[in-house]
Order: C-alpha cells, then sequence, then structure tokens
C-alpha cells in the first residue's frame, strides 16, 4: 500500500484508548495523528488529507453528528471512509445505520492485526469505489467521469474547468520527483480551498494525473475562481525553486528532444468550458471543447484561464 494511503486521523477523547489504538496501527506502519474532537479533525483534512478516519462513538452527536454528515456528503471529500469505533457490546444493538455517516465500523476489542486488516479492507473497498489520486488523495479519473456527467444531467449552469501546469516537467526533471510531488500537492490543496469556499452541492475537484487537474465551480463565480487560484498559486509555487531561479526567472533544463533550454517558471493555465442551455449531453464534448481551448490559453505567457461560452 503507497505511503500516502497509510495516514489516518484518529478522533478520540479518551487517552488510554486513543494511546491503544495508535500503538496497534503504528505496529502495522500506519501514520496515525490523533484529535479529541471531530470539528478539529475536519478541519486539517484540507492541509492533509487522510486515506481514513477513525471516529469514536460517543463523539457523534448533535451538532458534531451533523459537520459529518456534511462532510460525507460534499463532493470534495466523500472520497475519504469513515469508520465507527464502538465497544464490542454497542455493535451487538440494533443499529439505524441510516444516521450515521459512516462507512465502516471497529471495535475497542480487536487485536492490532484484526484492527490493521480491516482498516486495510475499508481503505481498499473505497479506493475501488473512488479511485484517489495516490498522491493528492482526490478523486481520480472513474469519479471524474462520472461526476461531469452528472453535472451535465443536471442542466444547471456550472462550470467544467481543466487545468495543466505548465513547464512542469522541466521543474521535476530539474529538481526530482519530491519536489514535483510537492508542487502537485499545493496545487491539489489551493484548488480544494478556493472551491471548498463556494459550498455548492456540485462543487468538486479531481485529480485525472500528472499535472492535469479538474474542477467544477458554478458558472457565476468561475471567474473569481480561476483568478483566486492563479494568484495562490503564483505566490506559493515559486518557494519551491532555489533563489536563484526564481530571481531569474527561469530554469535551464531539457526539453522533450533532450536538447538544453531555459524554461519559465511553472504557471497554470485554465480552460473553463460552461455549458450553457444543455447545449452538450457527454463527457467526451466538453473534453473535446475544453481540449481546444487549453491549445489557446498554453500560447499565452505566464498563469491565465480561458472561458467557453458558446450558446
Amino acid at each position: 500500500m503507497p505511503s500516502a494511503e497509510r495516514d489516518i486521523f484518529l478522533v478520540c477523547q479518551e487517552n488510554d484508548l486513543t494511546w491503544n489504538i495508535t500503538k496497534k496501527l503504528v505496529k502495522k506502519d500506519y501514520a496515525l495523528s490523533t484529535c479529541s474532537g471531530i470539528a478539529e479533525a475536519l478541519g486539517k483534512v484540507l492541509d492533509a488529507p487522510p486515506a481514513l478516519i477513525i471516529v469514536h462513538e460517543p463523539l457523534i452527536k448533535g451538532k458534531t453528528l451533523k459537520l459529518l454528515k456534511d462532510f460525507k456528503r460534499d463532493d470534495l471529500f466523500a472520497h475519504i471512509p469513515v469508520i465507527l469505533l464502538a465497544e464490542p457490546e454497542w455493535a451487538t444493538h440494533d443499529i439505524d445505520w441510516s444516521s450515521y455517516p459512516v462507512d465502516d465500523y471497529l471495535t475497542t476489542a480487536l487485536t492490532t492485526s484484526e484492527l490493521a486488516n480491516r482498516v486495510a479492507l475499508c481503505i481498499n473497498r473505497l479506493s475501488r469505489s473512488f479511485d484517489p489520486n495516490p498522491l493528492t488523495r482526490l478523486p481520480g479519473n472513474t469519479s471524474i467521469l462520472r461526476e461531469i456527467q452528472r453535472v451535465l444531467d443536471t442542466g444547471l449552469d456550472l462550470a467544467i474547468c481543466y487545468l495543466d501546469i505548465d513547464n512542469f516537467k522541466a521543474f521535476n526533471d530539474k529538481y526530482g520527483f519530491a519536489r514535483g510531488d510537492e508542487a502537485l500537492r499545493m496545487t491539489a490543496r489551493i484548488l480544494s480551498n478556493v472551491v471548498q469556499d463556494f459550498k455548492q452541492e456540485y462543487a468538486f475537484v479531481g485529480h485525472i494525473g500528472g499535472d492535469d487537474f479538474v474542477f467544477v465551480a458554478p458558472a457565476g463565480q468561475v471567474e473569481d475562481a480561476c483568478t483566486k487560484i492563479i494568484k495562490s498559486f503564483d505566490a506559493i509555487l515559486p518557494s519551491l525553486y532555489d533563489e536563484d531561479a526564481r530571481k531569474r526567472g527561469y530554469i535551464a533544463s531539457r526539453d522533450r528532444a533532450g536538447k538544453h533550454q531555459s524554461f519559465p517558471l511553472m504557471s497554470v493555465s485554465i480552460a473553463v468550458v460552461i455549458n450553457n442551455n444543455r447545449q452538450r449531453r457527454h463527457y467526451g464534448e466538453i473534453s473535446e471543447i475544453a481540449s481546444q481551448i487549453k491549445k489557446q490559453v498554453k500560447k499565452k505567457a505566464g498563469s491565465n484561464f480561458m472561458i467557453n461560452r458558446r450558446q
């Protein structure tokens, strides 16, 4: 299992139980972050999305129950599985599972191996269902196809946006995969932060793969979204370059033909398709239009976006 799929948030207020669960899972090479409340845990999700969240059953009530339900209804985070941690006797009762926004449950009596196996099974099951990208934990291609088709079927004025990082390959070749991965994670966090602010039912962020992302935003707010994304990207991503490269504004690397060339600092190109009046009905049509727009926007220097508003 990739390292990104071994990060777990444990939400529990009982110190002894927290220590016991942490000890068992760390023994099986999982990385545990502990929180005493659901609000605290969910607040950390944007900065470091875990592979799994474990929540102690007594905490799920009142306002915290609503918080968790809202979290699981959010398209940005629905792919992160939530496991309920309960006492053995609790699990013998008749449970109204419709009132619990969770994907599975564990009991505190499980042995180390049983606990680790149940956690691995839950992560793998949800991964097959939601196909999250192993690096950024954003929904992958299958989820993206499903979500965009769902958006088209609604007939609402929503913007489907394809984002590409310019000069990413040159950066990755120059500084290595570790820094390249951090650039992708930073981009994912920027997109999630911006799109999350809209709090719309159909807001969505996905990672197609490599340096290609997709997000959905309300049509009336997409210009603002693209502007915020570009501003954040241009402010944050240059920090990944060495100081001399930042001052020059470019790096020396090899192009796809293997020739030495100077490459500007990374920027983003965003192609936006607004499906006015349900003119487009299929994902393939949206993808084709976006591809044409992206070719045009990438001809411009620096970070830019372009919107297709064809009636």
